[in-house]
């Protein structure tokens, strides 16, 4: 299945039917504009939810036998949110798993200022994230504790106002609808006031024309966001610039003097930005019709055209209390799939979430980072290694394992006909020595494969260690005898050194690394398997 491609195509959709979602003003009495804003400015609460994926097959004839059973585990998936706490916006828990058809993984998540701790079933370790580290990554100088914060800061100051913004200039969707129902939150039924609201993807190129419109004719709004942009981000720029300035003071700024006279000038700096932005929008909706019409009936990508068809379809339920504050949301977005090698004929999406005790105290359940517990900022992303993370009788070893299968390889060997052969095969390529025995790199291999591999110079060992086969293998050059975890077993042919590349027999080490070994006699190829 091509899942690059498809996960990006769901992104895409998401974002901008959520888009549109947010142009929902005063309908039939109820000020959505206000619920949404009271939404982002609430400091506590508790809340419960999930978010199902649903994967409808089509003709699956055509896929392989891992990815139908790819596709038989994805095709009802569900992260459950059983209990949310939000202590304020700093401090929040959760507690929640991951159900499929073969089972659930059971999670516990806390934040905690900018520490996130993750603990999952299963896990050996838990897992730490700190989020100042990563949000100063993009700075040219190490970020104070005090800018960290400031960085952290800008989140509950823009929100709000970014929503205000948006929300006063989108659009009404055509399909917007308010009801009042009676509404069972968590565990009480409460009277409220229901949204319905839907959207077609054949809505989104004009929803999205109105909403550049109202931007380019709101200065006040415009100028007002700006202004507290430059309130609440220029701070932390210009002591970034001086801490720049202090360490290459040898040196001519790296930030020109233009680029100072807009910051220290407010006024100056709105103005500039403000008249970028129209100038903009001027030009880009002056040639909109034709610009985008054009684009459209160019557009030759089936799936493009069933994103923006009547097929694809977001609803969405809000439904809001007499204080203006929205205690319970239901979502269902559904799209096409058009191209038949997924196996996939259409794609659900589905979010509710249930919120209570707004605004009142709310005790969050922490996770104290253990000592040992796993850095997502320096932990390496191949996927053996992280499945080295987990028990390999929990659940969650299982799904990435079997069901996932990303510890799955298969490569592919073109073999030199003999170690003499000087064609264009570069210095370490495979090849057959004199004992007929198929040679081939170590560390090749072994990287691919996702093992480890450390030589040593003055022992003249090859040691490899492998998490998925919990094995330590010792070779020694000239020597047909390894070591297998402590257990001496024979080779074929012993390693040996060739062009500054260690080779070592491709059978015994496939074989130990649990590879499956297919040759081809008549392209002189093999084909290594790893599941």
């Amino acid at each position: 299945m091509q899942k690059k491609k498809l996960t990006s195509w769901i992104a895409a959709t998401l974002v901008l039917m959520l888009f549109a979602l947010t142009g929902c003003q005063t309908i039939q009495g109820l000020d959505v504009t206000q619920a949404i804003q009271n939404n982002t400015l609430v400091q506590s609460a508790q809340s419960k939810g999930s978010l199902r994926l649903e994967l409808v097959p089509s003709h699956t004839s055509t896929l392989t036998a891992g990815d139908k059973a790819i596709l038989d585990v994805l095709k009802d998936v569900k992260l459950e949110l059983n209990n949310v706490s939000m202590q304020d916006k700093r401090v929040i828990s959760v507690d929640g798993a991951l159900t499929y058809s073969k089972g659930s993984i059971p999670f516990q998540a806390s934040l905690n200022d900018t520490k996130f701790a993750l603990q999952i079933e299963g896990a050996k370790k838990q897992i730490f994230f700190d989020l100042a580290k990563a949000q100063g990554g993009s700075f040219p100088t190490e970020l104070t504790a005090s800018v960290q914060k400031q960085l952290m800061d800008t989140r509950d100051v823009l929100t709000p106002a970014l929503t205000k913004f948006l929300i006063a200039n989108a659009p009404n969707p055509k399909q917007i609808s308010v009801s009042s129902v009676s509404e069972q939150v968590y565990s009480e039924t409460l009277s409220l006031q229901k949204l319905h609201v839907e959207i077609k993807g054949s809505e989104l190129v004009q929803l999205l024309k109105a909403f550049l419109t109202s931007i380019l004719a709101d200065e006040k709004g415009m100028k007002e966001l700006l202004g507290q942009l430059y309130d609440v981000l220029v701070p932390i720029f210009k002591e970034q610039m001086k801490a720049s300035e202090e360490d290459d003071d040898e040196f001519s700024s790296p930030f020109p003097d233009l680029m100072k006279a807009y910051l220290d000038n407010k006024t100056l700096a709105v103005e500039f930005a403000f008249t970028t932005i129209q100038q903009g929008l001027q030009k880009w909706l002056k040639d909109w019709d034709t610009t985008v019409a054009s684009s459209l009936s160019s557009v030759k990508d089936p799936q493009a055209q069933a994103f923006l068809s009547d097929k694809t379809v977001l609803k969405t339920d809000l439904f809001v209390d007499s204080d203006k504050q929205i205690r319970k949301v239901r979502t269902e977005l559904s799209f096409p799939i058009t191209d038949a090698s997924t196996g996939i004929s259409e794609v659900k999406l589905t979010y509710v979430n249930d919120i209570w005790n707004i605004n009142k105290p709310v005790k969050a359940n922490l996770i104290t980072p253990a000592s040992d517990a796993v850095d997502l900022g320096e932990a390496t992303a191949r996927s053996s290694s992280i499945l080295s993370y987990f028990k390999k009788d929990s659940q969650a070893y299982s799904f990435l394992r079997n069901d996932l299968q990303v510890a799955k390889r298969e490569i592919h060997l073109l073999m030199s006909p003999s170690e003499d052969d000087n064609s264009s095969y570069d210095a370490s390529h495979p090849y057959i020595n004199a004992d007929n025995v198929s040679m081939l790199p170590v560390r090749f291999i072994t990287e691919r494969l996702g093992a480890e591999v450390k030589w040593n110079k003055e022992t003249k060992q090859i040691t490899v260690t492998d998490a998925l086969t919990d094995k330590t293998i010792i070779l020694e050059l000239n020597s047909q005898s390894a070591q297998v975890n402590g257990v001496a077993v024979a080779m074929d042919s012993a390693p040996v050194l060739k062009n500054g590349t260690t080779f070592v027999p491709l059978r015994f080490i496939a074989e130990q690394l649990g590879c499956k070994i297919e040759f081809d006699s008549k392209t002189h190829s093999v084909t290594l398997t790893r599941h």
